[in-house]
């Protein structure tokens, strides 16, 4: 479901939880995510959220190599002060939105069909978790997969299958235990043309940015 607020594009996904189920840079189809993480979340659940991220991008034939930053004037790794662009996206996990209902999951600022930024709220997670039972490390590697999935396909991303769908119920639940929900074909071979054609100049999406929001009940 797709709908226009104040010039913003809004893109809903929902998870209901009432039907919870009992690296290669060089790539030419890559992308490098740079990770901020605002919360207190165990070293091992992010490196499984990220290793289930890059499987989900692997089998679209896309490489995604990801990079842990803090915000610092001189950080270790020289890949945090890349500017952003489809080469260098940027990801950062808070608790929730300042002013959004915990239903939402996270977002990813568009311009024009293109988005270098994207939020991820950890509170949604975690209640996905204690309300189903839902691996924490699971649940936030496919919803690193849906965000990023909105910055490298642009406005028109929901389809009624896969991991891009709009609402998940209890078989896409399901799926992201099985680690089966993924992107479909056509949605593979757009991301890689995208990348490959893709240049390393900022994006234009400071001003003018459209939002993609990814949420769940």
């Amino acid at each position: 479901m797709s709908h226009f607020t104040n010039g913003l594009l809004i893109a809903n996904l929902l998870i209901v939880s009432s039907a919870c189920p009992a690296a290669n840079a060089d790539s030419v189809s890559s992308t490098t995510v740079r990770l901020y993480s605002d919360v207190q979340l165990s070293t091992k659940a992010l490196v499984q959220a990220q290793q289930e991220a890059v499987r989900i991008f692997r089998q679209a034939g896309v490489e995604t190599v990801w990079v842990q930053c803090k915000p610092s004037p001189s950080p270790a790794d020289r890949r945090c002060q890349i500017p952003p662009s489809e080469k260098f996206l940027v990801m950062r996990i808070v608790s929730k939105a300042l002013t959004s209902a915990e239903s939402i999951f996270g977002m990813a600022f568009l311009s024009e069909g293109r988005g270098t930024y994207s939020d991820l709220f950890y509170d949604s997670v975690e209640k996905l978790h204690q309300e189903c039972g839902a691996s924490v490390p699971r649940v936030l590697g496919h919803v690193m997969a849906h965000e990023l999935g909105h910055l490298l396909l642009g406005s028109n991303a929901h389809v009624e299958i896969g991991i891009m769908r709009p609402r998940w119920h209890g078989e896409q639940l399901r799926a992201v235990e099985r680690g089966t929900l993924f992107f479909t074909p056509e949605q593979a071979r757009l991301m890689q043309y995208r990348l490959s054609t893709a240049k390393t100049r900022p994006a234009d999406n400071a001003v003018k940015a459209g939002l993609a929001v990814l949420t769940g009940i």
